[in-house]
């Protein structure tokens, strides 16, 4: 609460909301005044061992100084554990993945925040963001076809809950495919932790099938020391997720915020370059543009059926 008039605010609201609505109402009213004029609350959350709280600090630190206010940079060991602090009012700005962002479309009503900015991809990018299916290279699965067939004796190897191309995207493949319960359907199915370590897994047997995203992919076949797997299927380019604001984040501060990060490729290229970095599936955007005003339902029907969205969305992350 870094306004220089906040204390006496919040006296006038300790007596007047307090006494007349109650503590809650009293609660969501310094929250509400907290996103007009109190500090910029950054999070996203952690892949592997990196927080992208360094990836994220110069950016935040610009928007502080645009917005005449300080920024705090938090990072969640998990997307669901960003979710659950958005969804507790936490959070101002979050750099989430498209995971995360369908889950939390999926109670639109609910959530406490909006798509603000998105990553552009230039056209004329041949391959951006896809999910994998691999297997190893003197193994059963030769084809989708096989996975079909002989799924009760194969094991699955997916990414982390939380992985848009390692663990969202596959199932929707495999739902495709008639396989719309892979933890009965497989033999065994179990998560890699990450996309590298996943691979590596594949490579040497540990799993029949494994599914990561293509660039982590294409970084591992490049080494020529790598043991080899077999590519067995790529999915069709995934969309990138967005950053989202608060709600209830006045409209002049988030006018500021738009401003900062849609000329960040110009005006800061190196905190733009330092926040590319930290996610693998936005190394070929060169900015961010404004949300298109169909941007969600675009978004929703590039995973095909909604229905059976929600219901693959529901089974790994409540």
């Amino acid at each position: 609460m870094n306004s220089p008039f906040f204390p006496t605010m919040s006296s006038y609201l300790s007596v007047s909301f307090l006494s007349k609505w109650g503590f809650s109402a009293f609660v969501l009213s310094l929250q509400t005044i907290n996103f007009v004029f109190g500090q910029l609350k950054v999070g996203t959350y952690q892949y592997a061992d990196n927080n992208r709280m360094d990836n994220i600090r110069p950016v935040a630190d610009i928007l502080a100084v645009s917005l005449e206010d300080s920024a705090r940079v938090v990072s969640y060991p998990s997307v669901s554990g960003l979710i659950d602090a958005i969804q507790l009012g936490e959070i101002d700005l979050a750099f989430i993945n498209t995971l995360g962002f369908l889950l939390l479309s999926e109670d639109d009503a609910s959530s406490e925040m909006e798509p603000l900015v998105i990553w552009s991809v230039p056209t004329g990018i041949g391959e951006n963001y896809r999910c994998i299916f691999i297997a190893p290279e003197g193994g059963e699965v030769r084809s989708l076809a096989d996975v079909t067939v002989h799924a009760a004796k194969l094991s699955l190897l997916l990414v982390s809950e939380g992985s848009t191309s390692g663990n969202l995207v596959p199932r929707i493949s495999l739902s495709m495919l008639g396989i719309n319960s892979p933890e009965l359907q497989f033999q065994s199915l179990a998560y890699g932790g990450n996309h590298q370590a996943t691979i590596e897994k594949v490579a040497r047997g540990d799993a029949s099938l494994g599914a990561v995203g293509s660039v982590a992919y294409t970084d591992y076949i490049k080494i020529r020391s790598n043991p080899p797997v077999r590519l067995i299927w790529k999915s069709p380019e995934i969309p990138l997720g967005p950053v989202l604001v608060n709600k209830r984040m006045s409209m002049a501060r988030k006018e500021i915020i738009t401003s900062v990060l849609i000329n960040l490729h110009k005006s800061h290229k190196e905190a733009f370059g330092e926040l590319k970095d930290g996610w693998s599936e936005v190394k070929n955007t060169t900015r961010f543009i404004p949300v298109p005003d169909d941007y969600r339902p675009t978004l929703m029907d590039q995973f095909g059926d909604i229905s059976s969205l929600s219901a693959i969305l529901k089974t790994f992350v409540p």
